[in-house]
C-alpha cells in the first residue's frame, strides 16, 4: 500500500525518504478530543492509540534513521492541555530509544518547546534543510529556501478528495498532491490523525485553503495519490482531470 516517485515512498500516513533515512509524519493534533469535549462534543479518546500504533507500523516497515514530525504535533493553540502533555510525551518517549525524532513546527504547536526540552527533541521553525529537501508544515509564507533544494514536503493542508458514484453518494478520501512550484518539486502529505479528514481539494476554491502556498498555486496539474487505509495508496491522476470527470470547474 504505496506509491514510489524517485527517492519517496508515499504510504497511507506519511512519506519515507530512501536518500535519507527519514520518515515523514504530518499533522497529529494529539489532544483534540479533549478541545471537542470542552465544546460540548464527546468522543472515545482513541485517537491517540490509533496514531502511534500507525506510526510503529511505520518504523518497523521502513526501519529509518529519524522520524520527523511535520508540525501540528498537538491541537490546542493557547497552551497544552493535560491530555497533550501526557500523549506527547508518551509518543515521544515510546520512540526516541529506536529513532532520532526532530519536529517542525507548526501553527498548533504552541507550548510545545516545553515538553520537547524535556525530551532533547530539537523543534525547527520555520522548517528543516535536509540535502535536498525542504521540510516545512506549510502555514507560513517561503520566503528564500536554502540552495541546492530540490524537493519540497509541507503538510497543515490535510488534502482529500471527495468523489461522488453514480448513485451521486460522496466519499471523502485522504490523499496526497504531488506537483510542482518554480524549479522545486512540491508533495503536499496527508494528516495521521484520525479526527482531520482534510480539505476536499477537488471541490474548493483556491482563496478558501489553509495554507497561503497552495493558495497561490494552480492546482489543476498537481497529482492526486490517495492515501486511504482500506482503499490503499492509488495514483488518480491530476486534480483536474478528477474535477472534469466529477463535473467541477478545472480551475477554481
Amino acid at each position: 500500500m504505496s506509491v514510489r516517485v524517485g527517492d519517496v515512498t508515499i504510504f497511507p500516513h506519511g512519506a519515507f525518504l530512501h536518500d535519507l533515512g527519514a520518515l515523514l509524519i504530518a499533522d497529529l493534533h494529539i489532544g483534540y478530543e479533549e478541545v471537542l469535549l470542552e465544546s460540548g462534543i464527546h468522543l472515545p479518546r482513541s485517537q491517540y492509540g490509533r496514531i502511534k500504533l500507525a506510526v510503529l507500523d511505520a518504523l518497523e516497515r521502513f526501519d529509518p534513521d529519524l522520524l520527523i514530525l511535520l508540525g501540528d504535533v498537538k491541537h490546542e493553540f493557547g497552551g497544552a492541555t493535560r491530555q497533550e502533555w501526557v500523549e506527547v510525551l508518551d509518543l515521544i518517549r515510546s520512540l526516541k530509544e529506536s529513532v532520532e525524532i526532530h519536529v517542525v513546527r507548526g501553527n498548533h504547536d504552541n507550548y510545545l518547546i516545553p515538553i520537547l526540552r524535556r525530551e532533547d527533541v530539537p523543534l525547527h521553525d520555520p522548517g528543516l534543510a535536509m540535502g535536498r529537501y525542504y521540510l516545512a508544515h506549510g502555514h507560513k509564507p517561503l520566503g528564500v529556501l536554502p540552495e541546492g533544494t530540490e524537493f519540497l514536503i509541507m503538510g497543515h493542508e490535510h488534502p482529500a478528495i471527495g468523489l461522488r458514484d453514480e448513485l451521486g453518494v460522496k466519499r471523502k478520501f485522504k490523499c496526497a498532491l504531488l506537483g510542482s512550484l518554480e524549479d522545486w518539486s512540491l508533495l503536499v502529505l496527508p494528516a495521521i490523525s484520525p479526527l482531520a479528514p482534510g480539505t476536499d481539494i477537488l471541490s474548493t476554491p483556491r482563496r478558501d485553503l489553509l495554507s497561503p502556498l497552495l493558495a497561490s498555486l494552480d492546482l489543476s496539474q498537481f497529482e492526486v495519490i490517495v492515501t486511504d487505509q482500506e482503499a490503499g495508496t492509488v495514483l488518480m491522476g491530476t486534480v483536474g482531470q478528477l474535477r472534469r470527470v466529477q463535473g467541477i470547474p478545472i480551475n477554481l
